[in-house]
């Protein structure tokens, strides 16, 4: 293919790197299915532009929006690759959805196509009974409405659609733990933003790296496979996730590069430190998606080494800021260093400022609004023009909704602006209650919230879930944050559960930990 065939008039687009790829990779293994067996980057070539004639001959046309609905599975690496040459929008879904949750993104955003694994199209078919576009089962799936992905990867490869940098590639679903779920619009130009913010980062990515993806490919490892695929890596998708059997598939691929969530570094802890598995070829380990406690990374740093790399992000515009692997770096002997708890320094194609109640631009280390610029942020909420007006203000800047502070060049993300707690007239960030609360031995995690209180409008309240075989009393939480924070931050209750509800990203669903204090009432604030 020549050169000039790599890319439009106006730029590239994912779809031409794609094609870059199939050819300079050609002979390198792409990806590893799930018996073993490896995908070279043209076959993954053939086998993607097969699956596009395959949608085509369903009545997909090019700008449609596909469903995806799955957990991760090597299946998803080929859809992926198709619905960027073939110019469809990929809406990415997390297989946690209740399929009524599900049914009102299709209706949302006109999809005609979902393509899903069995265990979630069942319930599916049931809640949209009139959904006239088509189902694609990737197991067997006894329904004559159903399509078998399989056949689909038989027909003859298909020619690439003419992408253009400002069509829509991706569309994921914010979380909606605050409300409606929102398509948010990203193009092939900002998507190849995020993707070039985050290859400045990891300047090591290439074609000796191996990268197992245990962290959803809706959400964090699909950036880092998009990334890593156009750097010509091998990649490798877990099903389900259990410590033991996932660091076995990581010393067996001889892994390099791991893209994780906290929540799976706290469950990796005790299978790492009991070093059954050889993991000395891992060098990167990426995670966000939430924070995690000084002290449990401390940990993992220990066993692992300086591997680590974090970023901070929103679906509005991904990874904005990067605590590189040299900021891992500290005296063991020593307390933990502060940049520990930070999201590291704000990236180099980022704009940030930090925004006050009044709309005031906060120059010092005082908490405000963190609000983000730059050629990586979304075209704009689907369908939502108010919306997306609330959200990109005052020449293009996306208000995050998340509080904030700069100290010594660092951004330390305090709490989420609408998880802010009143009590007393004072405000507390839940996020620094429960990084005093991590502190105590045996926590395995925390959601702090407001209830109602009608001396003190709201006061704080801990819900906490223990590591199994730990005890922990109420007193020794209220003494590790009395040690750490001012004293009318501390849990005025505290609850011990057995699990924290989470979401498809593995984010804590603090507003549903915090409904069933407040029901009855018109809001969760009081005041």
């Amino acid at each position: 293919m020549a050169d000039r065939d790599l890319g439009s008039a106006t730029g590239p687009t994912l779809a031409s790197l794609y094609r870059r790829g199939y050819r300079d990779f050609a002979g390198l293994p792409a990806m590893v299915c799930a018996d073993g067996s490896e995908v070279s980057y043209a076959e993954l070539g053939d086998r993607a532009r097969s699956l596009v004639a395959g949608l085509r001959d369903c009545g997909i046309a090019q700008g449609d929006r596909v469903v995806i609905l799955t957990n991760n599975r090597h299946e998803c690496f080929v859809i992926d690759h198709a619905l960027a040459i073939g110019g469809f929008v990929r809406v990415a879904l997390s297989y946690r959805l209740h399929a009524r949750e599900v049914a009102e993104i299709l209706a949302d955003c006109g999809a005609r196509a979902v393509i899903a694994d069995a265990e979630r199209l069942r319930p599916l078919i049931d809640e949209v009974p009139d959904f006239d576009g088509v189902f694609i089962c990737l197991d067997r799936f006894d329904d004559a409405r159903v399509r078998a992905f399989g056949p689909l990867l038989a027909n003859e490869p298909a020619s690439d659609a003419q992408v253009s940098p400002d069509d829509l590639a991706w569309m994921p679903y914010t979380s909606g733990t605050s409300g409606r779920p929102k398509g948010v619009m990203h193009t092939h130009r900002s998507l190849l933003s995020v993707l070039r913010n985050m290859l400045l980062e990891l300047p090591t990515a290439g074609t000796s790296d191996v990268l197992v993806h245990a962290a959803p490919l809706t959400h964090l490892s699909g950036y880092a496979m998009t990334a890593y695929f156009l750097r010509g890596a091998k990649q490798y998708a877990v099903e389900q996730f259990e410590p033991e059997s996932y660091l076995a598939t990581v010393a067996r691929l001889r892994a390099t590069v791991l893209p994780l969530v906290p929540t799976m570094i706290n469950m990796l802890l005790p299978a790492i430190e009991k070093g059954d598995h050889d993991l000395s070829t891992v060098h990167t380990v990426i995670y966000g998606g939430s924070p995690i406690a000084p002290d449990r990374l401390a940990r993992a740093i220990e066993s692992l080494g300086p591997v680590f790399t974090q970023s901070y992000g929103l679906t509005e515009m991904p990874f904005n800021t990067w605590l590189p692997k040299s900021d891992h770096v500290f005296d063991r002997e020593a307390e933990a260093p502060r940049r520990l708890s930070s999201a590291g320094r704000v990236g180099t194609y980022v704009e940030y400022r930090i925004v006050g109640t009044d709309d005031e631009i906060i120059l010092d280390d005082e908490p405000g609004e963190i609000q983000v610029r730059g050629d990586a942020g979304m075209k704009g909420y689907w369908g939502l023009p108010q919306a997306t007006a609330e959200t990109i203000v005052d020449g293009g800047w996306i208000a995050t909704g998340d509080i904030g502070r700069i100290i010594d060049g660092y951004l330390y993300v305090v709490d989420r602006k609408k998880h802010m707690i009143v009590s007393g007239g004072f405000n507390v960030y839940p996020t620094e209650v429960e990084n005093a609360i991590y502190a105590v031995d045996g926590v395995d995690e925390v959601a702090v919230i407001g209830i109602p209180s009608e001396q003190w409008g709201e006061t704080v309240h801990a819900v906490i879930s223990v590591r199994a075989g730990a005890t922990i009393t109420e007193e020794q939480v209220v003494q590790a944050c009395l040690e750490t924070i001012a004293a009318y931050k501390r849990p005025r209750s505290i609850e011990f559960v057995d699990a924290i509800p989470k979401n498809g990203a593995g984010k804590i669903m603090r507003r549903e930990v915090k409904a069933q204090f407040w029901q009855g009432r018109d809001r969760m604030v009081n005041g």
